[in-house]
């Protein structure tokens, strides 16, 4: 090696020091990190789109290739579910024939459902329609309590920021060139500072400086019509609002795209697109998969067919050996005994809220079956309707809560509209396939009575009531549900009529007579409403009570009347409905001739009738309070009404 490689360096071939690059200033700083953020707010929005629009494009293709696949499936498990509930109702009746002896002639509590019904693994975890929706909402409300930060941006705020750049530029720059027009000036010096200032104006929007537009447009709506130049300071602050308020939109973003993410329909668009990298169709696999679990259904099937065929041989024999021993009465016949076999019908859950029920296409096949019948077998019909208001009252109304209430009811309706319909205990031996005689829980009582044969055909009877004729037939089944009294005006013997009084500002429930409206009487209900109070929805809708409102200081108050009543409504006996239901009971101090009924900005003759369309209440001047003061003072000696007031 030659000495020159050892040397030393010497000291001009020294490595050179080089300087940092210049830090960016906080100014700089802001400036990017603001386009930063307009950037991904519009990446995310762009993601947002494209991916709802694949997973809807998704969600229909999913819907069309397999639901047929999943009625099918839905059908198998309903079949086994019945399969199941018989089993379950033949061992426990085996058991108690094999007791020792029999009890009363009472008949014990029937069994509830001793498991919740099936649903396929796949069809509970991969049904989009079905499932994304439970999916979605069970987070909803994780950080609904925490307690939200002063410095958050409003909604306002958020959309003002989201707004386009060009769009919000376009915008501050009319808005400044209206403030600071020549026109404005008041003397040849003013003019001189606007036409400087427009100057600004028009360099900034040029080169899209919106914080210098948004900060010169703050100064001239503070009155500043002569701003200097705009320091860094203000500069970097109005750019970091912008900041804080743009990063608020994209967390705001970021929660939706992974909430999008979560969804089941996502989930499955995730696995089909896996599967497509692979060379497969995820659909078509689901499919088989479907076909081949429906299969193993019918297998199922057809071993608990088997099963509950040997079920009945046992419990005919052990049937057959309790009731040889029972002895004869007086007269020749058996005594009536408690027979557990032939008195223990399948007990079914009770739908409470029906409006929830999914209309399947056995339910829409039953809705049309009841608009072709509500002409040619209208006793089918009824006894449909009197099923449905049973189930959805929760506890059945006055007239369905016996058998015989069912008799005397279904009567009345054959006498009055249906005279060639069967009788009640001849109509029993000719139900529709749909409807059944059994056993329902509904909370802790278990009732007896006709009902539809599968929930799922609950949510055939609304869509039924669409169509005039089977509403009309509707109406008939509600005006002979309620209690039977006699009318304490009229003298009748009359089925009475629920509806609320008044609504909105209080809550009093009335039973009244339908010939003459007499009010037989009122009460408050502090629970949830069930019998024939549960069914006022049913009525509303068919018309057999009709609202009528009115507005008190920005507040509705309803009232409700027979359809007869507000035929003949007038302006005098609806104020005197406000002064019985409120002003009189809760002690307001208004003379009834100072109330005034407008519609449309005109005061209502008192003896006209009451048209269509909405009521103010209104106050005179001599009543020497405002409409306000009567509402504040109503709510709070409503809330009171069951307290002792010493100023009242």
């Amino acid at each position: 090696m030659s000495s020159s490689s050892t040397a030393p360096l010497a000291p001009e071939s020294a490595l050179l020091r080089v300087a940092p690059p210049p830090e960016e200033s906080p100014l700089r700083r802001a400036e990017l990190r603001l386009q930063e953020l307009l950037a991904e707010i519009d990446s995310l929005d762009t993601e947002l789109d494209s991916l709802g629009l694949e997973l809807q494009r998704f969600s229909r293709a999913y819907e069309d290739s397999l639901s047929a696949s999943f009625e099918e499936v839905s059908r198998s498990e309903r079949l086994l579910r019945r399969l199941r509930n018989l089993q379950d109702a033949a061992s426990a009746l085996t058991r108690l024939l094999e007791q020792p002896t029999l009890p009363p002639a009472a008949p014990p509590k029937p069994p509830e459902r001793s498991a919740p019904p099936r649903t396929s693994a796949r069809q509970a975890s991969e049904e989009p329609s079905k499932r994304a929706s439970f999916d979605d909402a069970e987070n909803e409300d994780t950080f609904e309590d925490e307690p939200a930060e002063d410095d958050s941006p409003s909604e306002a705020e958020l959309q003002a920021e989201r707004e386009d750049e060009a769009v919000a530029l376009k915008r501050l720059h009319r808005r400044l060139a209206r403030l600071l027009h020549p026109d404005l000036a008041q003397s040849d010096e003013e003019r001189t500072r606007l036409d400087a200032l427009m100057a600004r104006v028009n360099v900034a929007y040029e080169a899209g400086d919106r914080t210098t537009l948004e900060l010169i447009a703050a100064k001239v709506g503070a009155g500043d019509t002569a701003p200097g130049n705009l320091t860094d300071d203000e500069r970097l602050a109005h750019l970091e609002r912008r900041i804080r308020i743009l990063s608020t939109a994209v967390h705001s973003l970021r929660q939706q795209r992974e909430s999008l993410r979560a969804t089941a329909t996502a989930r499955l668009y995730e696995e089909a697109k896996r599967r497509e990298a692979q060379g497969r169709d995820y659909l078509a696999e689901t499919r088989a998969e479907m076909d081949e679990e429906l299969q193993g259904l019918a297998q199922d099937a057809r071993a608990r067919m088997r099963q509950l065929e040997r079920a009945a041989r046992t419990l005919t024999s052990l049937r057959n050996k309790r009731m040889s021993t029972l002895a004869e009465n007086v007269k020749g016949r058996k005594l009536r005994a408690f027979d557990p076999v032939q008195e223990s019908p399948l007990v079914r859950q009770g739908v409470l809220r029906l409006e929830r029920q999914r209309a399947t296409p056995a339910a829409r096949e039953l809705a049309r079956r009841l608009e072709d019948a509500v002409t040619q077998e209208p006793w089918q019909v009824a006894l449909t309707l009197m099923a449905f208001f049973a189930e959805a009252a929760g506890r059945p109304p006055p007239g369905l809560d016996t058998t015989e209430a069912w008799a005397e009811r279904y009567e009345l309706l054959r006498e009055l509209d249906m005279p060639e319909a069967p009788t009640y205990d001849q109509a029993l031996t000719r139900l529709p396939r749909h409807l059944e005689l059994g056993m329902r829980v509904m909370k802790k009582e278990v009732r007896f009575g006709l009902q539809l044969r599968d929930a799922e055909l609950l949510a055939a009877v609304p869509l039924a009531l669409q169509r005039e004729d089977v509403a009309e037939r509707g109406r008939s089944v509600l005006a002979v549900l309620g209690p039977q009294e006699q009318c304490k005006r009229c003298g009748e013997e009359v089925l009475l009529q629920h509806l609320l009084r008044t609504r909105g500002l209080d809550e009093l429930n009335g039973m009244l007579c339908p010939l003459c409206a007499h009010v037989q009487k009122s009460y408050w209900l502090y629970s949830r409403s069930e019998g024939q109070e549960a069914l006022l929805p049913h009525a509303l809708r068919l018309g057999t009570i009709v609202e009528q409102g009115v507005r008190l200081a920005g507040t509705t108050i309803g009232f409700q009347l027979l359809p007869e009543e507000r035929e003949a409504l007038t302006p005098a006996q609806l104020l005197q409905r406000f002064v019985d239901l409120y002003l009189q009971p809760y002690g307001v101090e208004v003379q009834p001739a100072h109330l005034r009924l407008e519609q449309r900005g005109k005061v209502l003759e008192p003896e006209a009738l009451v048209t269509r369309g909405a009521l103010t209440l209104k106050l005179a001047p001599e009543a020497g309070t405002s409409e306000k003061e009567v509402l504040e003072l109503l709510r709070s000696r409503i809330e009171r009404r069951f307290r002792p007031d010493a100023s009242r």
